[in-house]
């Protein structure tokens, strides 16, 4: 009967490949190991033993020395050759007992000699010990492996403002290190609301919404503001009211830690494994994460801080070419574009139009109803404006109660067209607090190309002719600029 020791293979690699042309030796082995929690192959030559050690990547190879094929130090000296994952424990077990040949075997590569006839407690004394030593080496290639993950997140901190290139290199690397599914990172913004910022299945994700009242392991952690694990996402009593959404998540384990500052949860980083063992994500593997949550931290303050210069910027900008009452372009800017788009026209051989219009009799809609609801007409008479244009089509504030429209890619006729089109709507329009008084307006219309508009500065002195000669037509009406002599 196999001698059963109390502990057990270890969690990390408890694989054994036996190459012994011995089937009775093998046999012995096998059920030993066995007995003690490992998992055994057996190959009855070198070279079937060498596509075993190629393909299963065993933990541990207990190798004889004298076997059909090449023997067992030229298989040991192939197995060093090879580009493995993980690098096995080679022990050889022999009947060869002199000192030269432990001696060429260990220096050919093997890690341990054991002399048959053996012990059974000894061969799973000697396994157990390769294996604390591989797990050793394996601890510390991880955590040079997170230290190198810590510094290039430390130096990207450093290196760049563009936090969406943190946030990249963030899950990017937390995910080769861990070895997660998913891992992404979410910026908290309302007691229901998230971003996805970054994620390294999809580089391209970039303030994706999402909903966190489907995320109640998002939200357990915001309210404690600790690490979180789940070991399936599919079972877990927190996950019940998403049962639906996570029915697929069978087997799928979950980290989430916060992104805090000031006591507050900025953030959090998320990750997603599948992953054999109980427990999931190591110790080490959280308090990992910890780490580079808090250097994250950096990143969402900034993407924070980013968005929020962003928005003042675009403010500051609206407001530099927005007239305040009417949300139309202003002066300003209406001769900006009107150049830009004459250029074009004249680059391109293509029509551009310009309509003025001016409000008829305005001072005596402010002298009657005050300058407040004087405001009130101007702004509807905006909207009408802006609703009966293209998209394409620029409005602006020309003057006090005059507007200007660009008509890029419009013929005189087109033009002449909206004009008439612009009038009827403003005129048929109702406007708040007048008492049955109708508003109509004096349109003047110009077209480029034409011989007398050289510049932009032509084009508008052209339709304000037409627009003044409207007016002295009795008004409510649109007029054309007159042909060049």
């Amino acid at each position: 009967m196999p001698i059963k020791l109390e502990t057990r293979g270890t969690e990390n690699g408890n694989k054994v490949l036996i190459i012994d042309d011995n089937r009775t030796t093998s046999n012995m082995l096998e059920e030993t190991l066995r007995a003690n929690g490992y998992e055994t192959r057996h190959s009855p030559d070198g070279n079937d033993g060498l596509r075993q050690v190629e393909e299963w990547k065993p933990s541990v190879v207990l190798l004889d020395l004298v076997m059909p094929g090449p023997d067992g130090n030229k298989v040991c000296s192939k197995i060093r050759e090879m580009k493995l994952p993980n690098r096995p424990s080679v022990i050889i077990v022999s009947v060869k007992d002199d000192k030269e040949s432990i001696v060429k075997a260990l220096l050919l590569g093997a890690d341990d000699f054991i002399v048959k006839p053996f012990e059974e407690g000894e061969i799973v004394a000697r396994v157990r010990a390769q294996l604390r030593i591989s797990d050793f080496y394996r601890e510390i290639e991880e955590d040079k492996r997170a230290l190198e993950t810590i510094l290039d997140v430390s130096n990207a901190v450093s290196a760049t403002l563009d936090p969406s290139e943190i946030l990249n290199i963030i899950v990017t690397r937390v995910a080769s290190i861990t070895h997660a599914l998913r891992c992404s990172i979410v910026l908290i913004t309302k007691e229901d609301e998230g971003y996805v910022l970054a994620s390294h299945e999809d580089p391209a994700v970039r303030e994706l919404k999402i909903d966190l009242s489907k995320y109640p392991e998002i939200k357990k952690v915001i309210a404690t503001k600790a690490p979180l694990v789940i070991d399936d996402m599919a079972d877990h009593p927190l996950m019940a009211i998403v049962k639906e959404q996570t029915k697929t998540l069978k087997g799928v384990s979950a980290l989430i830690v916060p992104i805090v500052f000031n006591d507050e949860v900025l953030g959090t980083l998320f990750l997603r494994s599948r992953k054999k063992a109980k427990g999931s994500f190591s110790t080490k593997e959280i308090d990992f994460c910890r780490i580079i949550a808090n250097s994250a931290y950096h990143a969402l303050k900034n993407a924070r801080l980013f968005e929020k210069v962003s928005k003042e910027k675009d403010y500051l900008r609206e407001i530099s070419i927005k007239d305040h009452l009417t949300a139309t372009y202003n002066h300003n800017f209406f001769y900006s574009r009107l150049e830009e788009e004459f250029e074009r026209s004249v680059r391109y051989d293509t029509p551009l139009s310009l309509v003025m219009m001016d409000i008829d009799n305005f001072k005596h809609i402010n002298d009657t109803y005050g300058h407040r609801t004087g405001d009130l007409v101007l702004k509807e008479l905006a909207e009408i404006i802006k609703k009966g244009v293209r998209k394409t089509d620029i409005v602006a504030r020309y003057g006090g109660e005059e507007f200007a429209a660009i008509l890029p890619h419009t013929s005189l006729k087109g033009a002449t067209e909206d004009a008439e089109r612009l009038r009827h709507m403003i005129e048929s329009h109702s406007y708040a607090g007048l008492f049955n008084e109708k508003i109509t307006v004096s349109v003047g219309v110009a077209t480029y190309p034409r011989k007398d508009a050289v510049n932009s500065g032509d084009l508008v002195n052209l339709a304000d002719d037409a627009l003044y000669k409207a007016k002295w037509s009795g008004k409510n009406c649109v007029k054309v600029a007159e042909p060049p002599n």
